[in-house]
């Protein structure tokens, strides 16, 4: 989500990046972002989902722009960007995304009920046979299936340095998975602890192949800090996403450098009144 804002750069020596991070979309209007079924609209303007109330609705941004529906992504093809009416190049005006502080004193651009969708989807039972089907025509031992992150991050500050430690112009990280399962042919799951992902980055979406038809909202608390750090910002706003289960053709997982904490010796006690 991050990716589908823009932010001007500030005038800076040559080689000082000034401590804005780019998109790994700017520059690619036009350009096919995802699979040609998806299409991706920001809607503050949608105060419920299927009876459940929106946690990012908003009727103006802190700019005092009115909020509209708008549509980012459709067949695939990014079509615009999260603006503020802080300027920038190419683009004209502000489409009322002005949502966080940013950065040298200008507002922060950031989505709010961002719902995500296919229109060839399967049902989710099937997203898990068509793992198991891709497994065996690779002669693969297992497939991987990630049923949940963490996200906002509430990795420690260490654990936080480690992922945001890469080379300038890698891949910006994402957060850690939590629940991670081996699916083996026949059908059987087996937990997997302190895996990571490595490459995964907005370009990867385009390996999207099936969606699921079990759309789920997702709300968070968004901040400026990286994959929304607890407690490592002042300022966070409220925010939606509505998505459904994907399977992608080829993601890289590795396991946690760090040592991982030990299992519990004894169970946990039994909660009585």
């Amino acid at each position: 989500g991050r990716n589908l804002a823009l932010t001007r750069r500030p005038a800076m020596e040559q080689g000082r990046g000034g401590g804005v991070s780019a998109s790994e979309l700017e520059g690619r209007t036009g350009a096919r972002v995802l699979p040609d079924s998806f299409d991706v609209v920001d809607d503050p303007t949608q105060k419920e989902w299927r009876g459940r109330p929106l946690y990012g609705s908003y009727d103006v941004d802190r700019e005092g722009v009115a909020a509209a529906p708008l549509h980012l992504i459709e067949k695939g093809v990014l079509k615009g960007f999260l603006l503020t009416r802080q300027p920038v190049r190419g683009f004209e005006g502000s489409n009322g995304r002005a949502r966080m502080p940013g950065n040298y004193g200008a507002a922060a651009a950031g989505f709010s009920n961002l719902f995500i969708g296919s229109s060839e989807t399967s049902p989710a039972a099937e997203l898990k046979q068509k793992l198991i089907e891709l497994c065996r025509t690779r002669d693969k031992p297992y497939g991987i299936m990630v049923r949940k992150m963490d996200f906002p991050s509430s990795a420690s500050l260490d654990e936080a340095r480690r992922l945001l430690s890469g080379s300038p112009g890698s891949t910006p990280p994402v957060s850690i998975p939590i629940l991670v399962y081996k699916v083996y042919p026949d059908g059987r799951e087996e937990l997997v602890r302190g895996l990571r992902f490595r490459g995964l980055n907005a370009r990867s979406l385009k390996d999207i192949l099936a969606a699921g038809d079990d759309s789920t909202v997702f709300e968070f608390m968004n901040s400026p800090a990286p994959f929304a750090l607890i407690g490592a910002s002042s300022f966070a706003a409220e925010t939606s996403v509505v998505a459904p289960s994907i399977l992608i053709d080829d993601l890289e997982l590795h396991p946690a450098e760090e040592e991982l904490p030990k299992l519990p010796v004894a169970p946990a006690p039994e909660l009585v009144r």
